[in-house]
């Protein structure tokens, strides 16, 4: 298997099926992934569309203190740069956690599951194919406020990029305000209609999510709205669903001003039977 983020290469890209890669291109320190081998119940935890890991890492500590293996996988074409980006799609991010969630069943006793945003509508495919002992949906991308977004997979076509809000002066973190400017300050439009045929999937087969199911949003979220907790508990089977609708989180709220009741409603989430 060919390593991307060590393996040297000759020239200016790295050519793979078509797809080309910067050489130069190297994971930054936000966006490696993490695992921590505790108790036989383990925890996969899903980032969202354009994240990074780091925004996970303090609700992966508090699972981690509390006795769960838990794994924090890297998505394809994240954490890296817009080109790399752009050369990953739905297959590839869907392909990781499967591979990731498939390979935590062999080893441990339960599994649980929890994605933010776009990895919230990863979790729902993983748990229509197979059935987690639980899961969190937090801040899923369900129910997206933009009004342009359902002409996305048109506009594609004609328009690559869209600008976007993101402002480097807000960002304090060298780190961050390099990511920024590779995937924060405009929009793919192509994997932005990856993350939405994930989407279509994802509503297409809610009845068969039986899972116990967690859906965690936030009224002050500019991106995802509040009436995703109605799609989904409306159209899943589980018997044992719970929703909590947090009032001053950003869209990322894993490390939002309310990071500490995520975490603490997740953790009693999964000790429940």
């Amino acid at each position: 298997m060919v390593n991307l983020e060590t393996t040297p290469c000759s020239g200016d890209y790295l050519n793979m099926k078509n797809i080309k890669i910067p050489s130069k291109t190297a994971l930054s320190p936000l966006g490696k992934p993490r695992f921590h081998e505790g108790g036989q119940e383990a925890v996969l935890l899903i980032h969202g569309f354009r994240g990074i890991a780091q925004e996970f890492y303090y609700l992966f500590d508090r699972i981690a203190e509390a006795g769960y293996t838990v794994s924090l996988p890297r998505l394809p074409g994240h954490g890296t740069n817009a080109a790399d980006f752009h050369a990953s799609g739905a297959e590839d991010w869907l392909r990781r956690v499967t591979d990731e969630y498939l390979l935590l069943r062999t080893k441990y006793e339960k599994v649980h599951i929890a994605g933010l945003s776009m990895g919230g509508l990863l979790t729902l495919i993983l748990a229509e194919e197979f059935n987690p002992a639980s899961i969190a949906v937090m801040a899923p991308a369900i129910s997206i406020r933009h009004k342009m977004i359902k002409l996305v997979p048109v506009l594609k076509h004609f328009i690559p990029y869209l600008p976007a809000k993101w402002d480097e002066t807000r960002e304090e973190d060298p780190l961050r305000q390099e990511l920024g400017r590779e995937y924060w300050a405009q929009t793919d439009t192509r994997k932005l209609s990856d993350m939405m045929a994930l989407r279509k999937i994802a509503l297409k087969n809610l009845r068969k999510v039986e899972s116990r199911t967690l859906t965690i949003v936030s009224e002050a979220d500019k991106t995802v709205a509040p009436d995703a907790v109605e799609i989904i508990s409306k159209g899943i089977r589980s018997k044992q669903i719970e929703q909590i609708i947090l009032k001053e989180s950003p869209h990322v709220l894993v490390d939002g001003c309310e990071r500490e009741e995520v975490a603490d409603r997740l953790l009693k989430w999964f000790k429940q039977e």
